[in-house]
């Protein structure tokens, strides 16, 4: 099968994939690391891209904070993921779809501290360009599609394991090839992606069709708090702490809530509101528009992502917090 590579115009480079290479190869340990409470782009890039390096003989660690959400254990390779512990030895650190340092547990940092060389391969546009290596495209929607024109551009070898795990990153970041984002190079890469032999409709399955019962009950909540503001422009949930421990929630299990609400027709801007266990409030939030983008309204809080899809963390309560993000949607849809 042949392979391309589709470079986009929104490169913000202090490397380019040939020297992202060299480092790679000339490496012969590797620490794999990727965002906190990872979804399907940061598991799919960090494990396809342990698997890369496996196949071409390095030592390699893919460490996360946090477990791989149940949703995404099916993937080839899952179990690679592992807690981080005691200090790593290795020389080269891979840092995937974080574009933030404190997107990522000081606990891991401290296992990664003695590693001299630091590469940062990401697709959000806040990107802060940390590390020695630094490639961010903001124009890619998913980290797993670069993950995919690195290997590509490298020659290196890739087989259906490594593209059930690409196939994920970039379906569950593309909204299953809804988004705005997704561009002529994406279907392209999907397509040489499913000739390596992958299952796409069991992937598909496995990521859209595979919820358990407690997913859905929370759905259900969630959808009795759904509010609207602004000329029903917004929508918004909230999820109590409380609500989660009593369903059980697991991490994953509130994916796409965002899209369920965004779907209504007025609606421009949609924010899921959850609270996590030290008091903070998770905001996700996505707009249909790019003239109302949500990325500023975020980093106005501390956070950012993409015009069309970011968040940021707030001090609670949740109410209050709720009311603070809401203000500034308003403010931004005039």
């Amino acid at each position: 099968m042949s392979r391309r590579f589709y470079p986009s115009l929104l490169f913000s480079v202090s490397a380019t994939y040939r020297e992202l290479q060299k480092q790679i190869e000339a490496s012969a340990s590797v620490l794999v690391i990727s965002h906190d409470r990872p979804d399907g782009d940061a598991i799919g890039s960090a494990v396809a891209m342990g698997l890369l390096l496996r196949g071409l003989g390095k030592m390699v660690r893919v460490v996360n904070r946090d477990a791989v959400p149940e949703s995404l254990a099916f993937l080839p390779g899952a179990d690679l993921v592992e807690p981080p512990e005691g200090r790593s030895d290795a020389d080269l650190l891979i840092v995937l779809d974080s574009a933030d340092k404190d997107r990522i547990d000081a606990s891991v940092w401290e296992m990664a501290r003695d590693i001299p060389v630091v590469i940062n391969l990401d697709h959000h546009v806040s990107n802060t360009g940390f590390g020695d290596l630094v490639l961010v495209d903001g124009a890619a929607p998913a980290t797993g599609q670069l993950v995919y024109e690195l290997a590509s551009a490298a020659g290196w070898p890739m087989d259906a394991a490594i593209g059930e795990n690409l196939l994920a990153a970039i379906s569950t970041d593309t909204g299953s090839f809804r988004y705005p984002a997704t561009t002529p190079a994406t279907f392209h890469i999907a397509g040489e992606i499913a000739a390596l032999g992958v299952d796409v409709g069991r992937v598909n399955r496995m990521l859209y069709e595979n919820y358990p019962e407690r997913r859905v009950l929370a759905l259900q909540r969630l959808l009795q708090d759904l509010r609207f503001d602004f000329s029903a422009r917004c929508a918004s949930v909230a999820l109590p702490l409380a609500v989660s421990r009593e369903l059980g929630l697991q991490p994953g299990d509130t994916e796409g809530v965002i899209d369920v609400i965004r779907a209504v027709d007025t609606v421009v801007i949609a924010v899921f509101f959850e609270e996590l266990p030290d008091g903070k409030i998770r905001v996700s939030s996505r707009s249909k528009e790019a003239s109302y983008g949500v990325g500023a309204i975020c980093a106005g809080f501390g956070g950012g992502g993409h015009t069309l899809a970011a968040g940021a963390r707030l001090p609670g309560p949740l109410e209050s917090a709720r009311e603070r993000f809401l203000e500034a949607v308003g403010t931004a849809l005039g």
